[in-house]
């Protein structure tokens, strides 16, 4: 019985260990895109992740989220290109997000305050996680309306897009497992235009690479804490019949055996002559006579006639 109580334990703790495990993977690429003043003041901030192909599937990763984040949505992308947040249910707590994803390709996507002083706007993005990263690659989309926008380390190139818009791509990183990753953005707002109102003569035919998805529901289901669940299910079941068993054992026990009395001989019957004429029983000495006996045949007295 105690062996069977600690493998439920062990069951029920089980699900937490599987979670944490699941957590050590390795990214082959992390691509970090950063839209400030996107379609609010803000920083829209994208990130798109590939798992290193040896990565067992379905894999639990958990992301950081910086302080005052708005959390928007995660998506998965699958093998023909499509992205959508179906089937995915992320656990959001205020610095971090938890979720399972059936494919080596994915999308997180939140919303980071900056700081603003007057025209001047200043953002830094760190990334700091147990999940290791063999390659980072952040870029930039400078808002339609800022200028003199200048990034800590210097961008590697500046271009424009086939959207009109200018990109700044910072140089490719490795960041391992634990170690942090940080970079500063500063500018200046002429006016507080939006890109998102920014026309060009291709937009209305152009999309941007963004995932236009419904918020996430907060009532996903979760697969760990139902394992949870069954452990303590399983465990309680097993106690409530332990304890019924035995007490059922209690009252079934056998009464004591009655000790096996021999029986008393049965005593021994004198048969006695009947026959009509004949005296039954020596006159003399009381022993019983047969019908033929002229004698007593134990004390030799004659026998009497009738």
């Amino acid at each position: 019985m105690k062996r069977t109580l600690f493998l439920l334990l062990l069951l029920l703790f089980f699900p937490a260990t599987f979670v944490q495990a699941q957590t050590a993977v390795t990214l082959q690429s992390l691509e970090v895109e950063l839209w400030p003043d996107y379609d609010k003041e803000a920083v829209l901030v994208l990130l798109t992740g590939t798992l290193s192909p040896n990565t067992p599937l379905p894999a639990t990763l958990t992301f950081p989220l910086p302080d005052g984040a708005d959390f928007n949505v995660v998506a998965r992308i699958t093998a023909d290109d499509v992205m959508t947040d179906q089937g995915v249910s992320p656990q959001v707590t205020a610095n971090q997000v938890t979720f399972t994803m059936p494919d080596n390709r994915f999308r997180v996507e939140y919303y980071q305050p900056y700081t603003a002083t007057d025209n001047q706007r200043d953002f830094t993005f760190s990334w700091q996680s147990d999940i290791a990263v063999e390659q980072i690659s952040v870029r930039i989309q400078q808002p339609v309306a800022a200028t003199d926008l200048t990034t800590i380390p210097a961008a590697a190139s500046v271009s424009e897009g086939q959207d009109g818009l200018t990109y700044h791509v910072l140089p490719n990183q490795a960041v391992a497992a634990g170690d942090t990753y940080t970079m500063d953005l500063n500018y200046t707002m002429s006016t507080p235009q939006l890109t998102v109102t920014f026309k060009t003569p291709d937009s209305e035919t152009t999309e941007l690479p963004f995932l236009d998805a419904t918020p996430v529901e907060e009532s996903g289901f979760n697969w760990p804490l139902l394992l949870v669940a069954l452990g303590v299910l399983i465990l309680v079941a097993t106690a409530v019949w332990y304890l019924l068993n035995r007490q059922s054992s209690s009252s079934r026990r056998p009464a004591r055996p009655k000790p096996n009395r021999p029986k008393p001989a049965p005593k021994a019957t004198t048969v006695q002559a009947t026959t009509p004429g004949k005296a039954n029983f020596c006159h003399q000495c009381g022993e019983p006579l047969l019908a033929e006996d002229k004698f007593c045949r134990s004390c030799g007295t004659a026998v009497k006639q009738a």
